[in-house]
């Protein structure tokens, strides 16, 4: 059962949701508002890429955004590399500078990552990524078709 409750009732008061939990007692809800500036979205948007045989170039929001999770496995035996950067446009590689490297653990098997950035990487311009097989900004050596399985969520 829902109900609401208002809390400093002599000053006009403030409403919050809540739910009766039993003998009376409200647990209030709360919204968790994925966005920038708290109200952008109630739910952010999903991405995924399987690289191609390239640096995969991509922009991920032609605006301003917020990163809330990323998913990343390499099967490759050696390290490979993805790449964030503040950009409204594909970056390109090489000549833009990342504001983000995470390397990608090697395992031929599979292996990779997780990681929750909560409450989000601010992005002011936009969101574009990439993937290398080299660390350093200036790389611009691709990765193998299908080496690379990336998926995350953004605002």
């Amino acid at each position: 059962m829902s109900d609401n409750f208002v809390s400093n009732l002599g000053s006009g008061g403030s409403t919050f949701a809540a739910d009766d939990i039993g003998s009376g007692v409200l647990a209030t809800r709360v919204k968790r508002v994925f966005g920038r500036d708290g109200t952008g979205a109630d739910v952010g948007t999903l991405f995924r890429l399987l690289s191609a045989a390239s640096t995969n170039a991509t922009s991920l929001k032609g605006s301003a955004g917020t990163l809330y999770a990323i998913y990343a496995v390499n099967l490759n035996a050696a390290v490979r590399y993805l790449k964030f950067y503040n950009k409204a446009s594909a970056p390109t590689v090489g000549t833009d500078t990342p504001v983000l490297t995470l390397p990608i653990p090697a395992s031929a098997t599979g292996a990779g990552f997780i990681w929750n950035l909560d409450p989000g990487a601010d992005f002011s311009t936009g969101i574009a990524y990439a993937t290398t097989t080299g660390v350093a900004d200036a790389d611009t050596a691709a990765v193998a078709a299908n080496e690379i399985i990336l998926n995350g969520i953004y605002v």
